[in-house]
């Protein structure tokens, strides 16, 4: 890829950045990177015609990848340039040859200047449009000086990559007043680089390494140590190379460390779902819970030191507005977008958070909550931002596909891109979801071709994917509502009657559906009508439409009931289960005699295998990052794996 910027039929490309801006709008609009790779080589190459083979294995070299997908992009790009194939002005196809950029690439645009020159003419044949020039000119500089003094100054950042090797490079901590930086390696390994380059190993664990952050003086880095479980705050003297550490906290994810003094730190971690504030004493080794007043439906995310050097905290509600808040819950600003991370740049005194793409670019807020955008990902996602004490950026960015595979390792529709909850009928098809545009959407992949039957731009996240017993319809959630698709696309959408989130959703007849959010299991015609409603105790439920029976996840025992109205009382214990077998239970599903799901236990995931005549469990898939999984006909396995995974760490200086 070029640095270079293409001006074309009023459009202005950013190779490096994916960005596309038209002349008539200011908003600049992000394209996914296979969008972006494909415009860019179009017009790289556009004295030819480039072929479909040409242009497949330059996107997806070595890889197998579905027939349609060159013609999903294709058809994506023109939307996105307001290019239709049979009127096209940018890209012409060429039957049974391919395609090629026709559009006449420019200078940057001049129109500014050909305005110049129209108002001089106007100017020269009216006095009354002179006076009118002179009046708004006047007025104008009135308001620049009257304002100037509390408008901030724009920052022009420039981005330099300061971690180049292979793996995954993340949560920088750069020190306070040395000009060094530590960062985790590989999720296990705590290291630090100093002015001239050179690398030494702070901490090596068994457990994962999170959030790493040094003292106010630089003498200490106090980080989160996770085994899956629990989590351990630690911090380390640099001096004397002596560790500390806390007791271990149940947990089930960590979120920042932040300093208060010497003695004292605020942290973050999150159990049952919630993320909870605690301040932390280093002498007496305790936590006590911080009393935070949130809205209803609200939850926190982060916490950051800023102003004044208060503590601040970002609380997120259902509608993915986020908040900015003191200790005492008053909202200092507000922004219509879910805020995932949050750092304070000391010397402009400007907050720096993600922007409303959640992970593809940040921005930086004024106290008056004026903001700048600072960048975008040219790949990847923002995992996590830090500040240094001279306003520098550090940022990692990470590069990882979700891949759905066969039983032989092989990807299915392609690996380019974010595909999982994969769920096959009898027939051979697979409804699946990605996030290939950056939002959850649901696909049908049949006949060996991929069909997109949603078009959602809110965060909204689908975690049940479920063929209804005639294999008409198919069932998803969306956060706490339902949405029914047949093969054209949506049929029913309803909102769940429920005040949480389901944590196990399905089919209960051909036109009635079963949600439970942990505390209540309720019925549902797909029209969203409630028809049924039980209070239930079990971490897990499953449903299976065929035999008529429940099965309940409770405890350290799987259990059964023989009936579609679930009665607790008439439960059947089956097996016991162990921590690796009942840690984190999803996906679960009966091919003929046996009952299939998967577990995580100590960042490990598990696929199991339960025999229902025999009692007997069977391990029959284990790894990390196992997303999703299914099951066929044949009992064979298909995967969806996070892999390829890199990250490194850029930093952004002023210019």
């Amino acid at each position: 890829m070029t640095n270079k910027k293409y001006y074309f039929s009023g459009w202005e490309f950013d190779c490096h950045q994916d960005t596309i801006k038209h002349c008539d709008q200011l908003k600049i609009k992000k394209l996914e990177p296979q969008l972006s790779a494909l415009l860019c080589l179009l017009i790289e190459n556009k004295d030819r015609i480039l072929s479909k083979l040409q242009l497949s294995e330059a996107l997806w070299p070595n890889t197998v990848v579905e027939e349609n997908s060159l013609y999903q992009i294709l058809t994506k790009l023109r939307k996105n340039l307001n290019d239709p194939p049979k009127q096209s002005s940018i890209i012409k196809t060429f039957p049974k040859k391919g395609y090629q950029f026709i559009a006449k690439l420019e200078e940057k645009d001049n129109s500014a200047k050909v305005n110049k020159n129209e108002l001089r003419k106007n100017i020269r044949s009216s006095k009354t449009t002179i006076w009118l020039v002179v009046l708004f000119v006047t007025f104008s500089a009135i308001a620049y000086f009257s304002t100037k003094q509390t408008q901030p100054s724009k920052i022009n950042y420039v981005s330099s990559e300061i971690t180049t090797e292979l793996g995954l490079e993340s949560w920088p901590a750069p020190h306070p007043s040395n000009g060094s930086f530590a960062f985790v390696k590989d999720e296990y390994q705590l290291l630090q680089i100093d002015n001239s380059d050179n690398t030494a190993m702070l901490v090596t664990s068994k457990d994962r390494l999170f959030y790493p952050v040094w003292s106010n003086d630089g003498e200490q880095i106090a980080f989160w140590q996770f085994d899956g479980n629990s989590c351990q705050l630690s911090i380390l003297d640099i001096s004397n190379k002596q560790q500390l550490s806390s007791p271990k906290k149940s947990c089930d994810y960590l979120e920042r460390i932040v300093w208060i003094n010497k003695g004292q730190l605020i942290v973050l971690f999150r159990h049952q779902g919630d993320y909870s504030p605690y301040q932390y004493d280093i002498a007496s080794e305790t936590f006590t819970k911080i009393p935070l007043l949130l809205n209803e439906n609200e939850h926190l995310k982060t916490v950051v030191k800023a102003w004044q050097n208060d503590i601040y905290y970002v609380a997120i509600d259902n509608e993915y507005n986020s908040r900015l808040i003191n200790s005492n819950g008053n909202t200092l600003m507000q922004w219509p977008h879910p805020v995932k991370f949050a750092a304070f740049d000391l010397q402009n005194q400007r907050l720096i958070i993600n922007d409303k793409s959640k992970h593809l670019g940040l921005k930086s807020v004024d106290i008056d909550g004026s903001s700048q955008q600072i960048t975008q990902t040219a790949r990847g996602i923002f995992s996590s931002i830090a500040t240094g004490p001279n306003g520098a950026i550090y940022a990692t960015a990470e590069n990882w596909q979700v891949n759905i595979r066969d039983k032989d390792n092989l990807p299915i529709f392609s690996s380019t891109s974010l595909d999982y909850l994969p769920v096959s009928n009898a027939l051979g098809e697979t409804a699946f979801m990605s996030r290939r545009g950056g939002f959850c959407q649901i696909y049908l992949y049949q006949n060996e071709k991929v069909l997109q039957l949603s078009y959602f731009d809110n965060y909204d996240t689908v975690k049940f994917i479920q063929w209804s017993p005639d294999l008409q319809l198919i069932l998803t959630n969306r956060d706490n509502s339902a949405y029914i698709y047949n093969r054209q696309g949506l049929a029913y959408s309803f909102l769940l009657k429920t005040d949480n989130l389901p944590i196990s959703f399905g089919w209960l007849t051909d036109n009635k559906i079963y949600s439970y959010d942990g505390s209540f299991l309720r019925y549902y015609n797909i029209n969203g009508e409630k028809v049924a409603e039980f209070k239930v105790v079990a971490d897990f439920l499953y449903y299976q439409p065929e035999q008529q029976t429940w099965w309940l996840f409770k405890g350290d025992t799987l259990y059964s009931a023989n009936s579609e109205l679930l009665n607790i009382e008439h439960i059947e214990a089956n097996t016991s289960l162990s921590k690796e077998q009942r840690g984190n239970v999803s996906d679960t599903r009966v091919i003929e005699n046996q009952l299939y799901w998967k577990s995580r236990y100590q960042n490990q995931d598990h696929i199991w295998q339960y025999s229902i005549e025999t009692s007997k469990v069977e391990l029959l898939k284990t790894g990390r990052f196992i997303w999703n999984y299914d099951v066929n006909a044949k009992h064979e396995i298909t995967t969806a794996v996070k892999e390829n995974i890199e990250g490194n760490i850029y930093l952004f200086t002023k210019e």
